[in-house]
């Protein structure tokens, strides 16, 4: 016996076999490096992504190449260097009450809420639930009737819930940069819509000032028609004029008074847009006067104007952040490839009965890791990395063609400022030359050395070059206004906003998470 028992103490131990959860965790593994593997060897194919034209690849030099005369960048408060207090008072007064800008704010506070709710998938989720049902359990569901609760009860269960998504792969932290981008840029929608707003108001004052110099020339002609009218029916009574040329004079006339009608239709229907832009109703237009604008600056560019540019345009820094977020929706879409891996726990109290329900032994736990890892969906997960790539390379030419446009709008006024300037003075000689020559033809008709046709023609040409005159003066102010527009209306976006580096920044994270794959 004692034999056997030392044999027993002696022998030797037998080899440790491995344990069921070291094969699980082993399989685990294995299974999940092959996914990764596979993940990352579906990324390969796509090809490079769009990359954001830089501001040397504009040829823009020599168009907006700066004036003699430097200007500044417009500030804030543009309107108010054309010393017109109406004008103040009303781009105040849109700013303040128009729906545009109600509904640019709507949007700006859609985003930041957007923003907010992806920032809550970082955090851990905290809930408290209850619960109180009326049930009945069968008597005849493999469970011995005598251990199964009788009729009807009350089962109650309180549970404090937790649950918290490990963001192993960055995708909760991608959808919030790009939801933080998108919240930039309804930042900088809301900007272009101020601006917008307050460019559209001075360019609807603008007309209406043009309208009221439009009226004075048109007045001007009116009355040279009824001089001439008069002086005509004096002739005709004197034997000297027939009533053939009365009656083209009378015919002149009224051509004269319908003119000055329709501008004075035109000018109340600009007050009723004007009204429009504020948000207001049509009496507020009745309000206003004649516009007292004081512009006598000359055409002038900023230095440095394609690249600062970028930075002043609202448009331009919207589509930029947009291309941004659209880089980081890629890399939520490449996430969705990996394990989701959440914890999950709960801790509370069960019962049958709730006068149980706090009573030892009536809790109830739970705690542990959940692991969801995508197998086979048929192509879906894919697809959202192809529509996210795709949407990014949509968002890259949308920036581009913003840049585009903003140069394009640069260079349109440049040329209109420069060609109005020539045909101000061409006009104002020709309006000069006309009036002279009315003056020598109505001497020459009054000593009977003309005839009254000579009268009319130097009649006509003289109202003419002034209403020319009168428009060119007039959209001295409209092309002032769409500079200020074209320039970006005063805004300033932040020094990292506003560089080229940083719209490359969506395409080279875009490289980066392709090699990564």
């Amino acid at each position: 016996m004692n034999n056997n028992s030392s044999l027993d103490g002696q022998r030797s131990p037998s080899p440790r076999r491995p344990q069921p959860w070291r094969r699980a965790v082993t399989a685990s593994a294995a299974v999940l490096t092959a996914a990764l593997m596979a993940g990352c060897a579906s990324f390969t194919d796509l090809g490079p992504r769009a990359e954001p034209k830089s501001i040397a690849q504009y040829q823009a030099s020599q168009t907006l190449a700066a004036t003699a005369v430097q200007a500044a960048w417009p500030s804030d408060q543009w309107w108010k260097v054309y010393g017109d207090a109406q004008l103040d008072a009303l781009i105040a007064e849109g700013l303040q009450g128009a729906p545009s800008m109600a509904v640019a704010k709507a949007r700006l506070m859609k985003a930041e809420g957007a923003a907010q709710q992806q920032g809550a998938a970082l955090y851990p989720q905290i809930s408290a639930n209850a619960s109180l049902d009326r049930m009945k359990q069968s008597y005849n569901n493999g469970v011995p009737p005598d251990f199964v609760p009788k009729n009807y009860n009350n089962e109650t269960r309180a549970t404090l819930d937790f649950s918290y998504e490990i963001d192993f792969w960055g995708k909760n932290r991608a959808a919030l940069a790009s939801a933080t981008s998108e919240l930039e840029a309804s930042r900088a929608d809301a900007a272009q819509a101020r601006i917008t707003l307050a460019t559209s108001i001075a360019s609807a004052y603008a007309d209406l000032a043009q309208l009221y110099a439009q009226r004075d020339t048109n007045e001007a002609a009116l009355k040279v028609r009824v001089e001439s009218l008069d002086l005509f029916n004096q002739r005709f009574g004197n034997g000297l004029e027939t009533r053939g040329s009365v009656k083209q004079m009378e015919a002149r006339r009224a051509i004269a008074q319908a003119d000055l009608k329709a501008t004075d239709e035109s000018i109340g229907l600009q007050r009723n847009k004007l009204a429009a832009l504020l948000g207001a109703g049509p009496d507020r237009g009745l309000q206003l006067v004649r516009p007292q604008i004081d512009l006598s600056k000359p055409f002038a560019l900023p230095e440095q104007l394609p690249v600062e540019l970028l930075g002043r345009r609202p448009d331009i820094v919207a589509a930029r952040l947009r291309a941004e977020a659209a880089g980081k929706q890629i890399k939520v879409a490449r996430a969705a490839f990996y394990p989701n891996v959440n914890l999950t726990a709960y801790f509370g109290f069960q019962s049958l009965g709730i006068d149980m329900l706090t009573r030892s032994g009536s809790d109830i736990g739970s705690f542990g890791p959940a692991i969801s890892l995508p197998i086979f969906n048929g192509g879906r997960l894919r697809g959202q990395f192809r529509s996210a790539s795709a949407s990014y390379d949509e968002a890259v030419a949308n920036y581009d063609q913003a840049v585009t446009q903003a140069l394009q709008d640069v260079a349109d006024v440049g040329v209109s400022e420069k060609a109005l300037a020539g045909r101000l003075a061409d006009v104002q000689t020709a309006a000069d030359a006309a009036e002279e020559a009315y003056r020598i033809v109505s001497n020459r008709y009054n000593g009977g050395l003309a005839n009254y046709l000579d009268v009319l023609n130097a009649q006509d040409t003289l109202i003419s070059n002034l209403r020319q005159l009168s428009d060119l003066r007039s959209r001295m102010f409209t092309l002032d206004v769409a500079l200020v527009r074209a320039l970006g209306g005063g805004y300033r976006a932040t020094s990292d906003s506003s560089s080229q580096n940083s719209a490359d920044a969506p395409h080279n994270d875009m490289q980066n998470t392709q090699a990564k794959g």
